[in-house]
């Protein structure tokens, strides 16, 4: 029998692939206005029942042979023959109760008692497979095979299973299931047995990019054997290969040595190449790669690689200007490297040396204008008044977000409202528009004493949804504007798309808590939809409760207007009953969870902030020492993976911060992001306007923290009830070390 794979075997022998089965209904469409959704629950399913495999002969050897002679993939994997009854049945309604009982939203998903024996046998199956209990596995598998989920245990099967007699179900499956996460890890193990046995024709035929090394490598090597029989273009195509694999970071396998030798003989390491790769391997800080490299570079390109090595570790050997004489373009990058690391600590003699080698060194207007928007931007830092001077050598237009922003700080920091309102009207018409500068050049016209001008600005600013507008809205008291605009739903393909097999996976992948597999299966589902399909993909993330896909969705799309699914009430009863627990703003607590983890329950920062309120595990230690009674509501070590462990943690911590700074919460906003002690050291001695010192935080991810949470805050107010606003008290509200 010619094998086919596991789901054409399945529809061959009569079986019905469905995975969920899902219910038909009827709904309204949903219009701009209207956010309801009518589910007619009178509707009928038409579920067909999959038909009765008979078990047959004696169990197969616990090492399995997948490909016997008379069967496809499939039987051999389950380790049967299937017998199908010749009656299809269907199923009316004295069939259905379980289903009627157990539909839920969303989008008529049907639990029934069936999924529900199939996900606990999911489970049971690949317990069987770690254990090594295969012929178990292979009959409880038969029970299951339209399971969402069967991939992955069939996947996990193989990778127990590597070996030559198996070939034709491991490839058929990497051809089946390409793309799935359970598809890659069988790949890259199956091409390492091949590596170890040396099976260049098979690997070849196998191998799709891979993350090890040492597989890239061994791609090349087996290449590199049919070399002779390719094109003049073909092999110069190859050595590029080789020469990009060769241009690493880090150290390479040895094995590809001999590839290497080979390829320096034919003359593609020049020194550009090298050189290039030492590069590499300084900024990975691969120190005796940089030494066993610089063998092939001249003694000139030695000097200039000791000199950067110094440089690297000391960028005050840039100030010794008899040593950079040199006028090539790796001194010139050299010295620009060097002054941009110099500024932080020196800015005086950063600007001296600039200075110098702008008269020795030849460098391009792109070049000069960065090293300035840097310096200038170091001097605002710093609080130096001479930066206003540094920022206006620059051409506004040519001003990057960041630099337009530190010279807007500096302006303020100096109170120069006037020149506020003449770099405003110099931006590029479309950019005067944007909120930030709305707002701004209406606080300065305000400041000026044209009240009339600045009222009209900062009424349009108030007409927008984020911290400006609100902070427009506050300043005019006028109420916030959301611009919420419910998504216009498309229920055929949105129920189409629910539907999907990666759909499905993803779905039952949350039920069992896997969301790093389930999120690669609902990336792949929004790789292979059209454009048009996305919005629709993340309002069914919506409806499953799945926020952060929701959220991460619809950025960007034409739905960016339906608060409703961009700030989902999630965790809504935890996360407002310890808010009342420890008093505090509910919607600052939502604010913060939004902004934080955008409500994913498994997310870890970089610094290793964990969970939906990305709280630090030192800081719940120290919130478990002072408070053990709230560690815990199932008498054991938190866990910041936990939403209510979480929860507790975060505003158990938010209502000590905002004792702290007696009462502040935007202080403490700002603290709970930077640190309690840096926001002390932001609090200028003398009294400034609120707004201002949000400006000021030198911080850029503080600052961008600050004004989000406030906007969420201000939009999960509203979403809870309270249309006041809640950034009026910034108005009044001067921040001081004196109190």
């Amino acid at each position: 029998m010619v094998n086919t794979s596991f789901i054409e075997k399945i529809r061959k022998n009569g079986a019905v692939f469905t995975g969920l089965v899902v219910a038909a209904f009827a709904m309204n469409t949903v219009s701009a206005h209207d956010n309801s959704m009518a589910v007619d629950d009178t509707l009928l399913w038409d579920i067909q029942l999959e038909r009765q495999a008979q078990e047959h002969s004696e169990k197969e050897a616990e090492r399995l042979d997948l490909n016997g002679p008379s069967t496809g993939p499939v039987s051999a994997l389950l380790g049967l023959l299937e017998k199908q009854d010749a009656r299809t049945q269907n199923v009316g309604n004295s069939d259905m109760e379980s289903g009627f009982q157990l539909l839920i939203k969303p989008w008529g998903i049907l639990i029934d008692a069936k999924l529900e024996a199939q996900r606990e046998a999911f489970l049971e199956i690949e317990g069987m497979i770690n254990r090594r209990e295969y012929t178990n596995a292979q009959e409880a598998m038969l029970e299951i095979r339209d399971y969402p989920l069967f991939p992955y245990l069939e996947g996990a099967l193989l990778e127990k299973n590597i070996r030559m007699a198996n070939e034709s179900v491991i490839s058929e499956f990497l051809n089946e299931h390409s793309g799935l996460p359970i598809a890659r890890s069988l790949r890259t193990d199956w091409l390492h047995f091949l590596r170890r046995n040396n099976d260049a024709e098979r690997f070849l035929r196998d191998y799709e990019p891979q993350s090890s090394l040492l597989l890239q490598c061994q791609a090349l090597r087996y290449r590199y054997r049919s070399l002779e029989s390719l094109s003049a273009s073909e092999q110069n195509s190859f050595w590029q290969d080789v020469t990009a694999f060769w241009t690493h970071g880090e150290s390479l396998p040895s094995a590809c040595d001999s590839l290497f030798s080979i390829w320096a003989d034919a003359g593609y390491r020049t020194e550009e190449v090298v050189w290039q790769r030492i590069q590499l391997a300084l900024n990975a800080r691969q120190n005796s790669l940089v030494r066993y490299l610089s063998r092939f570079i001249s003694k000139e390109q030695q000097d200039l690689l000791s000199l950067q090595r110094r440089v690297q570790a000391n960028p005050r050997v840039v100030q010794r200007y008899h040593e950079f004489t040199a006028k090539n373009e790796v001194t010139q990058n050299m010295v620009l490297s060097a002054l941009s690391r110099l500024r932080w600590d020196d800015h005086w003699g950063t600007i001296s040396a600039w200075e110098h080698y702008q008269t020795t060194l030849s460098f391009s207007a792109a070049e000069t204008e960065q090293m300035n928007a840097d310096i200038a931007v170091t001097l605002a830092l710093r609080g130096e008044p001479e930066a206003i001077e540094w920022f206006q050598r620059l051409p506004i237009a040519a001003m990057s977000s960041s630099v337009q922003q530190w010279y807007l700080a500096s302006l303020l920091e100096q109170q120069r409202f006037d020149v506020i309102n003449e770099f405003i009207l110099a931006l590029p018409s479309a950019a005067q528009q944007e909120p930030q500068w709305l707002y701004w050049r209406g606080r300065a016209l305000a400041e000026m004493g044209m009240l009339e001008d600045s009222t009209e600005l900062l009424v349009k600013a108030s007409q927008t949804r984020n911290y400006y507008g609100f902070m427009a809205s506050a300043r005019m008291s006028l109420p916030a504007n959301l611009q919420h605009q419910s998504t216009t739903l498309v229920v055929d393909k949105l129920r189409d798309i629910s539907r999907r097999p990666e759909a499905l996976r993803a779905r039952e992948l949350l039920h069992h808590g896997r969301l790093l597999d389930a999120r690669r299966e609902w990336n792949m589902l929004r790789a292979r939809a059209s454009e048009d399909e996305q919005v629709l993909i993340a309002v069914l993330a919506s409806e499953w409760g799945w926020h952060d896909q929701a959220i991460f969705g619809l950025a960007g799309t034409p739905a960016v207007n339906d608060v409703a699914r961009r700030f989902p009430l999630a965790y809504a009863a935890l996360l407002q009953a310890q808010s009342d627990i420890v008093d505090i703003d509910p919607a600052w607590a939502f604010a913060i969870a939004r902004r934080e983890s955008s409500f994913q329950p498994d997310a870890v920062s970089p610094v290793g902030a964990r969970g939906l309120m990305q709280v630090m595990p030192a800081t719940a230690e120290y919130i478990n020492r002072r408070s053990p009674s709230l560690t815990t509501s199932r008498g054991g070590r938190f866990r910041l993976d936990d939403p209510e462990d979480n929860v507790r943690m975060g505003t158990q911590y938010l209502a000590e911060l905002h004792h702290r700074f007696d009462g502040n919460w935007l202080l403490a906003t700002a603290a709970y992001n930077a640190g309690s002690n840096r926001v002390r050291e932001w609090i200028p001695e003398t009294a400034m306007p609120a707004d201002l010192w949000i400006e000021l935080i030198p911080y850029q991810e503080t600052r961008d923290y600050v004004k989000a949470v406030l906007a969420y805050q201000q939009i999960y107010a509203m979403l809870l009830g309270n249309n006041a606003n809640v950034l009026q008290p910034l108005v009044r509200m001067q921040i001081t070390s004196g109190g």
